[in-house]
């Protein structure tokens, strides 16, 4: 969803399809139809069947200093973040918390979210 990995991937031949709703990734397609492989982001380890249109394995880093106001923190893959807004995924976890559930049974909940989400619009 950035414009200069968009850029990136174009000038190494791939092809990219917007969001199909607000909320949702870009695609990375192999062909400009669309109907080959399709994946939801620019950086990916192991998918070698898109790195020659672009698909880098290096990670795009950023840091955040950690203070007294952080509650918690959500590492998660594309299978939750390609269905699942950042402020949508600290609603589900911190709703969870807040309830005394644990950090466990947080993530089951993020993760069953995600999933549902993803059957629907696949």
């Amino acid at each position: 969803d950035s414009p200069g990995e968009q850029e990136r991937i174009e000038a190494a031949g791939g092809f990219v399809s917007p969001p199909p709703e607000p909320g949702l990734s870009a695609r990375v397609w192999l062909d400009p139809e669309y109907t080959q492989i399709g994946l939801a982001m620019g950086r990916s380890i192991g998918d070698h069947a898109v790195k020659p249109v672009g698909v880098i394995a290096e990670p795009e880093v950023t840091s955040h200093e950690l203070t007294d106001e952080d509650e918690f923190m959500i590492i998660a893959t594309d299978g939750v973040w390609e269905f699942i807004t950042s402020e949508e995924a600290v609603d589900i976890v911190a709703r969870h918390l807040d309830a005394g559930e644990g950090a466990s049974r947080a993530c089951q909940c993020l993760i069953e979210e995600a999933a549902g989400k993803w059957h629907d619009i696949e």
